[in-house]
């Protein structure tokens, strides 16, 4: 049977979540053999192991060994690049399907005019994660303040956010006509980077937001990392760059978004020790980046 949809999953040493990232995956499989799985793995230490128990358990797993960890986005393209169906989707090993999902991708992206599409993202059974955000080059102060609202009652306008990039479908022809991933962004903004050019090079297509489509992001205790957040922002900036968005903007709405989120939270009384502590630190990070040679 030819395949219909490849999935993508890229592991880092994320023998932790795999298993239960695939247990899920065939669990709420909704399209049966039409369905391809690839697990790429970026040069993980415990690696050789983990594919062991993954041909074990999941004998119809394609694995791939990338023998150097070029980042996600180079990581990814190494799966794209061995998958044999028309959409690729691409999913991060501790997102778990709670219901079946690939056949909405698979019937939302038989509409020629739509290019890519994503469903909403949980942290919990309980709460919602952001699905989708601000394109930078529209943001401002209302769009700092609106994005919870949007976020509410599933606003969404592809002309104007793009959506989030842990689980997500795409045409593959497309992709590959824009070169896939950016390989030089090693970690975040890819999405954001994706949307900018699939808008430039087809201003006709759209990508959907599938609210009905749900599914969990385990972000929830996930702990701050210094570095891991300086390098989001040192590939906001990268993106924004490369596709002429002021920089300076991008700051501005950033830190507009802690410091709203924060207020919320006095607002709420949900203002914990963690919570000041990592709004603490991001504003000091933020602030890092304002420096002239930033425009």
């Amino acid at each position: 049977m030819d395949k219909q949809l490849s999935l993508i999953i890229l592991t880092y040493n994320s023998e932790k979540d795999i298993f239960d990232c695939l247990t899920s995956v065939y669990q709420y499989n909704d399209i049966g053999e039409a369905l391809e799985i690839i697990v790429v793995d970026n040069n993980s230490t415990n690696w050789c192991a983990t594919e062991l128990q993954i041909k074990e358990k999941f004998p119809n797993v394609i694995t791939v060994s990338n023998p150097t960890n070029g980042g996600y986005g180079q990581g990814n393209n190494v799966g794209i690049r061995a998958s044999s169906a028309p959409i690729v989707s691409i999913m991060n090993p501790d997102v778990r399907l709670i219901m079946p999902i690939f056949g909405a991708f698979l019937t939302t992206l038989s509409d020629p005019d739509v290019v890519m599409c994503g469903g909403k993202q949980y942290s919990t059974l309980n709460e919602a994660n952001p699905s989708f955000y601000y394109d930078f080059s529209q943001i401002g102060f209302l769009q700092s303040v609106g994005r919870s609202i949007a976020h509410k009652l599933d606003i969404y306008d592809y002309k104007r956010m793009w959506l989030q990039g842990a689980f997500f479908a795409i045409k593959k022809e497309y992709f590959e006509s824009i070169g896939l991933f950016d390989e030089n962004v090693f970690m975040y903004a890819e999405e954001f980077d994706i949307h900018l050019r699939l808008r430039q090079y087809y201003p006709h297509m759209r990508m959907e937001y599938l609210p009905k489509s749900k599914y969990l992001h385990l972000t929830q205790n996930r702990p701050f990392d210094d570095i891991s957040f300086r390098r989001q922002i040192q590939s906001d900036i990268y993106v924004c760059k490369k596709h002429s968005i002021s920089t300076k903007k991008l700051l501005f709405y950033l830190k507009n978004c802690y410091r709203y989120g924060h207020l919320m939270a006095l607002l709420l009384r949900r203002n914990t020790i963690r919570h000041r502590q990592i709004y603490s630190k991001s504003m000091s990070i933020l602030n890092s980046f304002s420096i002239p040679c930033v425009n």
